[in-house]
């Protein structure tokens, strides 16, 4: 038997964007914060099941393995952004090595941001993917937000084992107050659930605040955390003020900051937007610990040193979460 012959993603080429939708028109409750697959195609071979592989290096080191596919296609969720990929089918007969395709490689689109579908919640997102200045990236795998994942919603046993199995997470980090009756949802043998009840916007310089917004910085800071999903209740407000004050430290541009608050107007949770008042008072709340350049890494970076965010801790998250662009 002949090689597989690959058809797509094409060798050397760049995907569409992995969003399904930009910012929404219509005022209703469908929810549009999904990613787009990316559709693997390749011509068929009878009597045969496939294994496809994908990989960020061309020796499949950590590769993804999708076993035991029974047509010569497949739909993938939750690529990263911006990353180049070697993809190679393997045709098996009763279990057994037949043949292999050629090894092909593609890159996934830039746009971001990188939403992740997770069955039975919401508004969920690597805080990676954004561009940095001097051609560098917020790293992805790290860090994701999202809406809770009980009550209203209620997460499914999929989306739980894609968080604790696929994305791996080791830390669940809840905004949510005493009122909103906060509890694990992940299997703690696996995950640790820390709860840390915060305020959003302009309540980041109330004193009250300073404290949670420490201790949660404190724990970005150690990478034993990562990776580390963090939510509120809709995922808007106080995990938006965590996220802006996060990628902002990293150098994420005002524009993109905004563009990232603005997104959440895609999940279920109501409309957000950089003209709001709430929002303008986040901007007002930071003004004060700029340095007159306008930078908000700045901005970010003298809040967190006055509630008590130390430089090694500032260091070690720019350390973690800040790569250089590989493609």
């Amino acid at each position: 038997m002949t090689d597989i012959k690959l058809v797509e993603p094409e060798n050397g080429s760049i995907t569409a964007p992995l969003q399904k939708y930009d910012l929404p028109q219509l005022n209703d409750q469908k929810d549009r914060s999904l990613p787009q697959a990316v559709s693997f195609i390749w011509e068929a071979c009878p009597d045969v099941t496939y294994d496809l592989l994908i990989s960020p290096n061309p020796d499949f080191k950590d590769s993804r393995h999708i076993t035991a596919l029974s047509e010569p296609r497949a739909e993938v969720l939750h690529l990263h952004i911006a990353t180049r990929y070697f993809w190679q089918v393997v045709a098996k007969r009763s279990g057994q090595f037949l043949t292999e395709s050629p090894v092909w490689s593609f890159t996934t689109n830039r746009a971001t941001p990188r939403w992740m579908h997770i069955p039975g919640t919401t508004n969920v997102r690597d805080i990676g993917g954004w561009p940095l200045p001097n051609n560098r990236l917020v790293r992805q795998g790290l860090l994701y937000r999202s809406s809770q994942m009980n009550d209203p919603v209620q997460i499914t046993a999929e989306g739980q084992r894609i968080l604790e199995q696929d994305l791996g997470i080791r830390t669940d980090l809840d905004f949510r107050g005493s009122i909103e009756n906060p509890y694990p949802v992940l299997d703690e043998d696996k995950v640790q659930w820390i709860n840390v009840p915060i305020n959003a916007y302009s309540h980041i310089g109330n004193e009250e605040s300073q404290e949670g917004y420490r201790k949660i910085f404190e724990i970005f800071a150690d990478a034993s955390n990562h990776p580390i999903l963090f939510h509120c209740w809709g995922g808007a407000d106080r995990a938006g003020t965590v996220s802006f004050l996060l990628n902002a430290l990293l150098g994420v541009e005002i524009e993109n900051l905004t563009r990232d608050y603005e997104l959440t107007s895609l999940s279920i949770w109501g409309e957000r937007y950089g003209e709001s008042k709430e929002f303008k008072g986040l901007i007002e709340a930071l003004a004060p610990f700029g340095d007159g350049t306008g930078s908000f890494a700045k901005k970010a970076e003298n809040y967190l040193l006055s509630i008590g965010v130390t430089p090694q801790m500032i260091a070690a998250i720019r350390e973690h979460l800040i790569i250089a662009q590989n493609i």
